[in-house]
């Protein structure tokens, strides 16, 4: 077992430093990474940023520091269960 761990090591460090698989694995990021984590960003923002509103809101209406459970059940509904 122990020569089998040294020779997948030894394998990944001669792949590691091949400048083609680097280059390759450059292209890879830039054109298939990249921009999926970019639109995934862009996404999750506007969730954040529509649940930072709602949160606002409902704190304007229910303090949650004098009424944590109704602030917690408010924003249950609110943001879990829009129906």
């Amino acid at each position: 077992m122990l020569i089998l761990r040294r020779l997948l090591t030894y394998a990944a460090q001669r792949v590691a430093t091949d400048p083609r698989v680097q280059a390759k694995a450059g292209e890879v990021y830039e054109n298939t990474v990249r921009p999926r984590a970019k639109a995934a960003a862009g996404k999750a923002r506007a969730n954040l940023d529509f649940a930072r509103a709602e949160l606002s809101d409902l704190a304007a209406e229910t303090d949650p520091l004098t009424n944590p459970l109704e602030f917690a059940a408010k924003a249950k509904r609110r943001l879990f269960d829009p129906d």
